[in-house]
């Protein structure tokens, strides 16, 4: 098989890649080791997230025990992201060169980027509001890509959209296949095979066995565990290093009465400590088996009284202090820096909470997650600023090209990203 572009995984950055190169005219194959999937309930989040039960964790736990949230599907985890649009890493891509100001533009008009509207707030978000501006912090509306008028506020974000209000990559998948794209599902890219320095094409894993298919141009955007793992096993043995997770820990507390129903999540954020202490503040409740796996056992039962429950995440710019090995093995270790970070988001969450009214003995602060990796084919280290690794023609779009942890939600960033990349690859290595 030949295919003129080769693009390996379908979430954020293989969508957009996808979509804006098959608008082009060009000869697209979209390579995807997942499928679709049915959404909307914690059954079928089952089949998609990449944890185990056996772990009592829907992620996967890295050799110090830090969890790692990821999807394995059509869409890639956009099918399980809360719907927040901001621009992360702006100044820092800007410090490197990269202008992303026009894409970012862009990324916001498709995505139809809005202010989470105050009065779609639910009772848990307005009463943490409330007790975060008595305490004196500046509390800011979430840019959401939702579309209002078709969200139930049913809080199931982290289970795919069943009622299609939010955005996901399977929008710009739709389009792209409409563009003439092929999409192939349950198709596995095990490495890329190059000759004197030029891409030749990828090795492919499906259920009929193995093969390969050839082409001019390879576009990697498996995310930043996929991604570093297909490097290494095609011999970039830079590759992998330096990962972060926007590591991140909840803080949860019970109000004395309940009654209080179910909401969008992070519809508010307070960024005040972004900048200098690396760390931001947003509402929170998982979902009824979430807590009921990973609560303690003389905890689980407030799994059952979620409509009682208020709760802040902590998302820091962590230490990219870990590693993807070429077998799929993550490390990702929790630093003194990052304890430090996490523990004073921990601090001001729980005086927020009390404020609100919770209860003191229910202060509960759950276990350290991170819920988007990257860093691992960094800019400056494996790509250089066009994306491009050492392989000719072989390029990277998704997190793992990322500088540093964000510290925030990265859709937006790496939207207009994949944008850049798709015209310098039209203007600089096709039309020539």
């Amino acid at each position: 098989m030949k295919s003129n572009i080769i693009v390996v995984g379908s979430g954020v950055g293989g969508a957009t890649i996808a979509k804006e190169l098959s608008a082009q005219g060009l000869n697209v194959t979209i390579l995807e080791k997942g499928r679709y999937h049915k959404l909307g309930t914690e059954r079928s989040a089952l089949n998609f997230y990449s944890g185990s039960l056996w772990n009592f964790c829907p992620g996967e736990k890295s050799k110090e025990g830090t969890e790692i949230l990821r999807t394995v599907m059509v869409g890639g985890s956009s099918m399980v992201t809360l719907g927040n649009g901001v621009r992360a890493l702006h100044k820092e891509l800007a410090t490197l060169g990269i202008d992303l100001e026009k894409e970012f533009e862009e990324a916001e008009k498709e995505l139809a980027v809005k202010p989470m509207p105050e009065n779609l707030m639910g009772e848990r978000t307005k009463k943490l509001m409330t007790a975060s501006k008595e305490l004196g912090y500046k509390v800011k509306p979430m840019p959401k890509f939702i579309d209002f008028k078709k969200c139930r506020s049913c809080g199931n974000c982290v289970l795919g959209c069943r009622y299609g209000a939010k955005w996901t990559a399977q929008n710009f998948l739709w389009q792209a296949r409409r563009n003439g794209a092929k999409l192939i599902t349950g198709a596995a890219v095990d490495k890329v095979f190059h000759s004197n320095g030029e891409v030749k094409g990828v090795h492919v894993r499906t259920s009929s066995g193995f093969s390969e298919i050839q082409a001019e141009n390879v576009i990697l955007a498996a995310g930043g565990i996929g991604t570093p793992i297909i490097l290494q096993n095609s011999g970039l043995n830079n590759a992998g290093d330096h990962l972060f997770a926007d590591l991140l820990i909840n803080t949860y507390g019970m109000l004395d009465k309940g009654g209080m129903e179910d909401e969008i999540g992070m519809a508010t954020v307070i960024d005040t400590y972004h900048e200098s202490h690396g760390f931001i503040l947003s509402p929170i409740l998982d979902t009824r088996l979430d807590m009921f796996l990973y609560l303690p056992l003389f905890k689980k039962l407030r799994a059952l009284r979620r409509d009682r429950i208020l709760g802040l995440m902590t998302k820091i710019t962590d230490d990219n202090a870990g590693r993807v090995d070429a077998n799929g093995k993550i490390h990702k270790p929790v630093t003194e820096n990052d304890e430090k970070k996490l523990r004073l988001g921990d601090e001001i969450s729980r005086k927020i909470l009390l404020q609100a009214g919770v209860s003191p003995k229910s202060l509960y602060t759950t276990r350290v997650r991170g819920g988007h990796p990257g860093g691992t084919a960094g800019i400056g280290r494996v790509v250089n600023i066009d994306q491009e690794t050492e392989i000719n023609r072989l390029f990277i779009s998704d997190a793992s090209v990322f500088p540093t942890s964000p510290g925030a939600p990265p859709v937006l960033t790496i939207v207009a990203l994949s944008k850049q990349l798709s015209r310098k690859i039209v203007s600089e290595y096709i039309k020539n």
